[in-house]
């Protein structure tokens, strides 16, 4: 049977996973690097396969360190648009199937995200949106937007990619002025109508009124129709001054006298200084209130170019637009309402442009309280769910050492990193991560060791195969999380990173649901 999961699901599981970072009993999740050797070609990093060997036994000898992930570490994420001149953008609508893989928002370099509400009837953008009004944003290329937060220094550093920005939920005022968006934002508004057709032969005037008799008779300007009952069917709306953002429907009009009455007395009498456009009726139907609208004529074409809202109303969750006027003078005209989503366009960021994807960020920073060398390169990183320690604990303190700690003595001098040592009766192997010796003869130290195959004994001398240094193994010490004991959700091949005692790395992992 035909069926579809639709967007919110996506949500829900993101939620979940989001969540059992903050629960009462959490999942315990850790970022581990790895891989210190060399790719058969180091100028490309080898891609990753999902198998049972690699992904449950040898990625665990391949691991440097693990520091756990914490809640302050994870956030919604959206797709990243920048803003660019002469670019054509999606508009926002309720009916658009394709809505969240299309570019219908952006983000500047203000570091402010913008939601497209109107292209101009699909035209390119050339004028970047700038500020954070909860209004409606209008730009001088004819784009409409709405603002719908900024994204702070301090995540911009964390979590911004080129590819993915931070959104998030909030339910407090903070720095990004989202909390101020969704207060101001309207459920079921209608913010814009797009003209599907312009029609023909629809008349228009403006101008500032000539006279005003009341509240319902009123003169136009001398450049109005000569033609008695031109305008009957056809709005009068009050651009500016005394009145202005009042609307009413014409219900006579004279011709020689330019006088035009309307069906019902304005609320707020305008006078010899306010200005007017007359033009089509439109009327909004629907489940909602309050929207009302007029329409712009281009007077060339005597075709509806545009539809203005005056008021967006509340509360539609279904609308259609009709355009009418004295059938004479103009017909055809047709247009489509955009409903917000649901309770208003601003009201929840992270929905409303895609949020779908779960961002961990989490930061190396030197040595990690030595658990992690500062002298070796980094080709992988991953994810670990809920590890134990080699005594078989749940792992939950912040970082852990995963190398092989090998007690030396009788060293013949230093190893050389990432070379392979091999026991001389064992015949087990492993890459040196580091050798931390403790006499200035670098005799007697710890050999910290990762890739191991087979197991080294006590007491069995041991050989580096480029060094060609040899050394007697005393007692080891095991990795500090038990291999095998933790599911790798994800492992990500990269190019080498060269690590330094004052740089810091910040891994990245994004989650699409």
């Amino acid at each position: 049977m035909p069926a579809v999961s639709t967007k919110r699901l996506s949500y829900h599981i993101a939620d979940q996973f989001k969540e059992s970072f903050s629960e009462t009993d959490p999942s315990r999740l850790y970022v581990f690097v790895g891989r210190s050797s060399p790719y058969a070609n180091d100028s490309s990093a080898s891609t990753p396969t999902d198998t049972v060997q690699k992904q449950d036994y040898n990625i665990y000898k391949q691991m440097l360190a693990a520091k756990k992930v914490q809640e302050t570490d994870v956030t919604y994420a959206i797709r990243r648009y920048n803003w660019a001149n002469n670019i054509g953008y999606t508009e926002y609508t309720n009916t658009n199937t394709n809505l969240y893989t299309s570019q219908f928002y952006v983000y500047t370099t203000d570091n402010n995200v913008y939601k497209c509400l109107f292209n101009n009837k699909g035209a390119n953008s050339t004028v970047m949106p700038t500020g954070t009004s909860t209004g409606l944003l209008q730009t001088s290329d004819g784009y409409q937007w709405k603002y719908m937060y900024s994204v702070s220094t301090a995540d911009i550093g964390k979590y911004v990619t080129a590819d993915y920005l931070p959104v998030k939920v909030v339910t407090t005022n903070d720095s990004s002025g989202q909390f101020t968006v969704q207060q101001a934002a309207v459920n079921g508004a209608i913010q814009v109508v797009d003209v599907t057709a312009g029609g023909v032969g629809y008349q228009t005037t403006n101008g500032v009124f000539g006279t005003v008799s009341n509240s319902t008779v009123m003169t136009l300007a001398s450049t109005a129709s000569a033609n008695d009952g031109v305008y009957i069917g056809s709005t009068l709306y009050i651009s500016s001054g005394l009145g202005a953002g009042l609307i009413r429907e014409v219900t006579s009009y004279t011709g020689s006298s330019k006088s035009v009455t309307v069906n019902t007395a304005f609320s707020t009498s305008p006078n010899t200084t306010s200005r007017y456009i007359v033009s089509p009726k439109v009327t909004i139907a629907g489940d909602g209130t309050g929207a009302t609208a007029f329409a712009n004529v281009t007077d060339g074409a005597s075709s509806v170019n545009y539809i203005t809202m005056i008021s967006t109303g509340s509360k539609y969750s279904n609308a259609t637009i009709t355009i009418s006027a004295n059938t004479t003078y103009g017909t055809g005209a047709t247009a489509v309402p955009y409903i917000s989503p649901r309770n208003g366009h601003g009201s929840n960021a992270r929905e409303e442009l895609g949020g779908s994807f779960i961002m961990l960020a989490t930061e190396f920073n030197g040595t990690e309280s030595n658990t992690i060398s500062t002298t070796n390169d980094i080709r992988t990183f991953g994810l670990i769910r809920d590890p134990l320690t080699s005594t078989g604990a749940v792992a939950n303190t912040g970082n852990f050492d995963m190398t092989t700690r090998l007690t030396l003595s009788g060293a013949t001098g230093d190893f050389t990193q990432d070379e392979l040592i091999t026991g001389g009766t064992s015949g087990a192997t492993g890459n040196v991560v580091s050798f931390s010796n403790t006499n200035s003869a670098n005799s007697t130290g710890t050999l910290r060791v990762i890739n191991i195959t087979g197991r080294f004994q006590n007491n069995e001398v041991i050989t580096g195969s480029a060094s060609s240094k040899t050394a007697t193994v005393r007692p080891a010490s095991n990795s500090d999380l038990s291999f095998y004991k933790g599911d790798v959700l994800y492992t990500e091949n990269i190019l080498p990173i060269t690590r330094a005692t004052d740089q810091i790395e910040n891994f990245k992992i994004i989650f699409s649901f």
